[in-house]
C-alpha cells in the first residue's frame, strides 16, 4: 500500500511544525526519517497515521485521502508505534500485544485462533515470547519497548509507522528489530521509521528522508542523503565519513562545529 504526502502543513500551538512536506513512501522499502530534535519527525509520523490534522496538503493511501477512512479502517491499514506510551493498567504482555488485533475484531467478539497466532508470532519475532505472562509494568524499559513493537507487528497492517522504536533497546535487540522491519518491507509492506543513529540508517534503510526545521532538506537513497554537507546543515555538526568492509558500508564520525577541523 503506497503512502503519499503532498505539501503537508501542520500547525501546533500556533507554530508551523511541518512546512509543506512532500514524500512518497513505497511498498517494499524501509524508509528512515532522520533529522535533529524538533525537525518534525514525530509530527510527520503522527500525521501519516491520521492522528494530526493538516493545516493544508494531503495524505493518501493508494490514492485515497487518509481522512476519508473511519478510524478503525485506518487502523487496519496503518500500524503506528508512538514514541511515548503510558499504560494505565498492569496488563500482561500478551494482553498488551492482543490490543494490536483490535482493528480486525468485531465488537465484543472473542479472540480467534488467528488473533492468538498473530500475537504469539509477534512476541517470538521480537524475542519476547518469555515475557508473555508478565505484567507490562514489571518489565524493563527495553522489554516494554519490544512488547509494544510486537503489538504493532501483530496488527499485520500493510503500512508500519514506528517513532523511535530503538529507545531503551540494547545493541543486539536494536539490530534484531531493524532486521525484522527490513524483512517486513521485503514482504511488500510500507515501513517508515524514525532513526537517530546515522550508521544504522545507512546500513538498514533503503531510503531516507532528512527533515530540517519542518521541511524536507533532502530525500533518496542513503548514499545520496548522508553526505557531509547535508549532515552539517541539518545537525550543525562536522561530519567525516569513513568507508568500511571494502567500501560497502560507512562509518560516520560527528564532531561539534567547535571541534577539531
Amino acid at each position: 500500500m503506497r503512502l503519499k504526502v503532498d505539501n503537508a502543513r501542520v500547525e501546533l500551538g500556533g507554530r508551523d511544525v511541518l512546512k509543506g512536506v512532500s514524500a512518497d513512501f513505497r511498498p517494499g522499502a524501509l524508509t528512515g526519517v532522520i533529522g535533529p530534535n524538533g525537525a518534525g519527525k514525530t509530527t510527520l509520523l503522527r500525521a501519516l497515521a491520521g492522528l494530526v490534522p493538516l493545516k493544508s496538503g494531503r495524505i493518501s493511501l493508494d490514492g485515497e485521502p487518509i481522512d476519508a477512512f473511519e478510524r478503525k479502517e485506518t487502523a487496519r491499514r496503518v500500524g503506528y508505534l508512538a514514541q511515548k506510551h503510558e499504560l494505565a493498567f498492569p496488563f500482561r504482555s500478551d494482553e498488551t500485544v492482543m490490543m494490536g488485533r483490535y482493528p480486525h475484531q468485531g465488537r465484543l467478539a472473542p479472540e480467534t485462533d488467528a488473533d492468538r497466532e498473530a500475537v504469539a508470532a509477534a512476541l517470538r519475532d521480537v524475542d519476547a515470547g518469555d515475557l508473555a505472562g508478565r505484567a507490562i509494568n514489571e518489565l524493563s524499559g527495553g522489554e516494554m519497548k519490544r512488547v509494544l513493537i510486537a503489538r504493532t507487528l501483530a496488527a499485520q497492517t500493510p503500512v508500519l509507522l514506528l517513532d523511535e522504536p530503538f529507545a531503551n533497546l540494547d545493541v543486539r535487540h536494536c539490530l534484531d528489530i531493524l532486521a525484522i522491519l527490513r524483512a517486513q518491507a521485503r514482504e511488500g509492506r510500507t515501513v517508515v521509521v524514525s532513526v537517530h543513529d546515522l550508521n544504522l540508517a545507512h546500513r538498514f534503510c533503503d531510503e531516507l528522508l532528512l527533515l530540517h526545521q519542518g521541511e524536507v532538506l533532502v530525500s533518496g537513497d542513503p548514499q545520496s542523503v548522508l553526505r557531509p554537507r547535508f549532515i552539517e546543515q541539518a545537525f550543525e555538526v562536522r561530519a567525516q565519513i569513513l568507508p568500511v568492509n571494502g567500501g560497502e558500508e560507512r562509518h560516520f564520525i560527528l564532531r561539534t562545529m567547535e571541534g577539531e577541523e
